[in-house]
């Protein structure tokens, strides 16, 4: 359930409810910490609590499930030792531990099957190798990882079966739920007699199948084949269900186990730029998931936020074009305005996303410092892979939790907070269907870069209770509505908001002026980001600092913003006192002198911030 509260301090400021907010303290933001078990070096929940993680993804049965289990003695030692290791990690405060699983993979076919005991045996009724995806033609499609590999399909019975069963294996040792890697449709689809059934199901349940003179009855993979073939952007919108009706089916059965199990999966967005393309080429459907996982975790392998030392260059993404965008020297690569986006079409649900550099599972420590008060600011979690070699753990160590401290510590200021929002950015995200390019995911970089306070808003909840309060909405070009939400757009307009469409010269400057007095000037380097939040008697500004170049794996260097003013409108109108709270040593913190002035029913006050080094929260209280 959402709510809107007008105030008029020049903005609107949204209070948002999630579905998860009754979920426990250590899922929390602040309280939790995610982070990977694996790539590498595993078995480090000791680094991984040291750094304050408290939800760990560890290998579990990973490894075992796509290679089809070892001899059943060793099995059975391998139950045993992951259950003695996830005891030993919820010791060191690991509260909760999730294994991994592939949601596609098979590795060597010829030997998948060889270890399987009679009563796993006696579930199946095909072999494993019709469990494959299938080509136009019924043929097995190669995996996209090449070598071993082979792609299962997630609507075969059988797979689902084997998939089951490694679910109870792994909540049988302790874990309290599982992730799933790879939810993946092959970018030539799958056209198996299960998914061709599916599909027609799809069509019948969208009215469509009685128009064009098939039944269900006549079961015929070839037919549904035509069709499919035929209707190509009915199968395409198909596709991108598949994962979630897979997700959904491992849930409630997960659930049959254990009623608190947490199911997720890796829900991509390998750049920043992917929200319709991945829907497109791998059938992976954030909307889709989102409404069937208990957590949607992204794995970006380029938006670590940083910028770019001399000399360096970074590859985040595609232009329309089909080539790569590539970043230079002294720009700046942030994840805000991706995690605004995730937030508008994730249904509610706690949002986890690792940021990396060029593919390195390995971050430096500033770095992952700035992801983690970055993920805090956008009422998100960071999750790290605290998987260093044993020469560079300890440093690591030291150097990063600092920051897990002060977020833990300060974990009221981030929770039940509502974000100020200038404006309101429209995210049509039916439009995967038409294009690759999702041009929202631009806009929403430009607003970010000039500290605009926005919130995006998908076509599932662009309505006029959403926009009460709101001056601005920024469109990527009008002809995008549709009309309901065009009869939306004409009611804001008559009531005086501005509907400004990016598709022309200076939409960012006309947008500016729309809002007026904006909720927050900041005056300093262009590398510094501001986000603001209200909650009750505060409010709280998340101030950070772009300007951390990645030099390796390890080190990192900071180059600190110094004198950095600050301005800003508060819901109130009188302010008690102003503080800055950070992990950086060095960088100012304490109490901060201010001035203030009335506005309306608010006030405007101002500040200088002698020294910000990575992140720091200004803390406004009435």
């Amino acid at each position: 359930m959402r709510k809107i509260f007008s105030l008029s301090v020049g903005s609107a400021l949204l209070l948002t409810f999630p579905a998860w907010a009754e979920m426990p303290s250590e899922v929390r933001v602040g309280m939790a910490g995610h982070a990977f078990d694996s790539s590498g070096v595993g078995d480090q929940a000791e680094a991984a609590a040291a750094i304050g993680a408290t939800i760990l993804y560890v290998g579990g049965f990973g490894s075992d499930g796509y290679s089809g289990l070892p001899t059943p003695e060793l099995f059975a030692r391998r139950r045993q030792n992951r259950a003695a290791y996830v005891r030993h990690a919820k010791s060191l405060g690991i509260r909760l531990a999730l294994g991994y699983l592939c949601a596609t993979s098979i590795v060597k076919l010829e030997t998948f099957d060889q270890n399987w005991p009679p009563e796993l045996r006696s579930q199946f009724h095909t072999p494993a190798a019709q469990w494959r995806q299938q080509d136009r033609n019924g043929q097995p499609l190669p995996s996209w990882y090449g070598g071993d590999y082979q792609p299962a399909c997630m609507n075969n019975p059988d797979w689902r079966s084997y998939e089951k069963f490694m679910v109870r294996q792994s909540l049988g040792i302790g874990l309290d739920g599982i992730f799933f890697d790879n939810p993946i449709v092959h970018l030539q689809g799958c056209y198996c007699s299960h998914c061709m059934e599916k599909f027609a199901r799809f069509l019948q349940g969208e009215g469509l199948l009685s128009n064009l003179n098939l039944e269900l009855s006549t079961n015929s993979p070839a037919a549904f084949r035509q069709l499919a073939l035929q209707r190509t952007n009915d199968f395409l919108r198909f596709r991108a269900t598949i994962a979630g009706d897979f997700l959904s089916e491992m849930r409630t059965y997960a659930r049959t186990i254990n009623r608190h199990a947490l199911v997720t999966c890796n829900n991509s967005l390998n750049s920043a730029d992917a929200f319709y393309s991945q829907c497109r080429s791998s059938g992976i459907n954030i909307y889709d998931l989102s409404q069937v996982e208990d957590f949607v975790v992204i794995e970006d392998m380029t938006s670590q936020p940083r910028v770019l030392a001399t000399g360096q260059t970074a590859q985040v993404g595609f232009v329309e074009s089909g080539q790569p965008r590539i970043l230079t020297n002294g720009q700046t690569i942030e994840y805000t305005p991706t995690y605004k986006q995730l937030h508008a079409v994730s249904h509610g649900k706690p949002v986890v996303a690792t940021t990396l550099a060029s593919g390195d599972y390995t971050t430096a420590p500033n770095l992952v410092r700035l992801a983690m008060a970055e993920a805090a600011a956008n009422n998100a979690f960071y999750l790290s892979w605290p998987t260093w070699p044993e020469t560079q753990r300890s440093r690591m160590i030291a150097a990063i939790h600092p920051q897990a401290d002060l977020l833990r510590a300060q974990e009221r200021l981030l929770n039940d907070t509502h974000g100020r929002r200038d404006a309101v950015l429209f995210l049509p995200f039916r439009r995967w269907t038409e294009t690759n390019n999702c041009a929202v995911s631009q806009l929403a970089a430009t607003l970010t870069r000039a500290n605009v306070q926005y919130e995006v808003l998908s076509e599932a909840n662009f309505t006029s209770a959403e926009l009460k309060g709101v001056r601005v909405v920024a469109v990527e070009k009008l002809s995008v509505f549709n009309s309901k939400e065009q009869a939306v757009i004409q009611k804001f307009q008559r009531q005086g908001g501005r509907a400004i469409p990016a598709d022309q010269a200076d939409w960012l400057k006309e947008l500016q002026q729309a809002i007026g007095q904006p909720s927050v000037v900041l005056h300093g380097p262009a590398t510094l980001r501001v986000i603001v939040r209200d909650q009750g008697k505060r409010t709280i500004v998340h101030l950070l600092n772009l300007n951390v170049q990645r030099l390796s794996s390890f080190e990192d260097k900071v180059t600190p913003a110094l004198h950095a003013h600050l301005t800003c409108r508060v819901p109130f109108a009188r302010v008690k006192s102003m503080r800055a709270l950070t992990a950086d040593a060095g960088a100012t913190t304490g109490a901060l002198p201010f001035t203030m002035r009335h506005d309306g029913t608010g006030a405007v006050v101002e500040t200088t911030i002698p020294r910000l080094d990575i992140a720091t929260v200004v803390v406004i209280e009435r």
